[in-house]
């Protein structure tokens, strides 16, 4: 299967790149989806309100593409662009695939958030947990997405979400070319999830 990681431009790409051939994904990186992908990725870098601007230069096309069966996974801030809106960088619009706000952490914790918590699992109507609950998967975030829509969440301070999906897109707060065999597992099931 073929994924398109969109490169924004900013941030280290061959991480996610390699995590997701490692699964059996066929990965090219670009600006712009190729069109005949089956699965377009979001990586996790840069700022909310760069990034949602840029991908919602492309919402039509996205559109297009969803409508043709692509799928498209999240990572971090990938998935944060998937919501309603966010305030990182003053107030944008996300994509609006998921409904929500994504905010800083209001907790009194140290931000950034960056190291390893327990994934728990809430509901899964998506299958992509198989395996995952009460394992660890790494962070590197100081905004979550508020919902009350989601799959998996994790605690730091907070209740947030970890996992998110609908029927054409799975995004993942954490990072899961960086969560070791725990992360593997979530991607075989997004491999899975795709495939189906």
């Amino acid at each position: 299967m073929k994924a398109t990681l969109i490169n924004y431009g900013v941030g280290n790409l061959f991480s996610i790149k390699a995590g997701l051939e490692r699964v059996g994904f066929n990965v090219k990186i670009s600006f712009l989806p190729e069109g005949d992908e089956d699965v377009i990725v979001l990586p996790g870098v840069g700022a909310f309100s760069a990034v949602s601007s840029y991908l919602n230069s492309m919402k039509d096309k996205f559109n297009e593409l969803r409508e043709r069966g692509v799928k498209f996974l999240g990572v971090c801030l990938g998935m944060q662009v998937m919501f309603d809106e966010g305030t990182e960088g003053g107030l944008s619009k996300g994509l609006g695939w998921f409904k929500g706000k994504v905010d800083k952490i209001y907790a009194n914790v140290k931000l950034p958030h960056i190291g390893w918590d327990k994934l728990f699992v809430n509901k899964d109507s998506c299958n992509l947990t198989e395996g995952l609950d009460g394992k660890y998967v790494y962070y590197v975030h100081s905004y979550v997405a508020y919902t009350n829509d989601y799959v998996a969440y994790s605690e730091y301070g907070i209740k947030y979400p970890a996992v998110v999906c609908n029927d054409f897109a799975v995004g993942t707060q954490f990072h899961p070319e960086k969560s070791s065999v725990t992360g593997k597992i979530f991607l075989r099931n997004f491999y899975s999830w795709v495939k189906r």
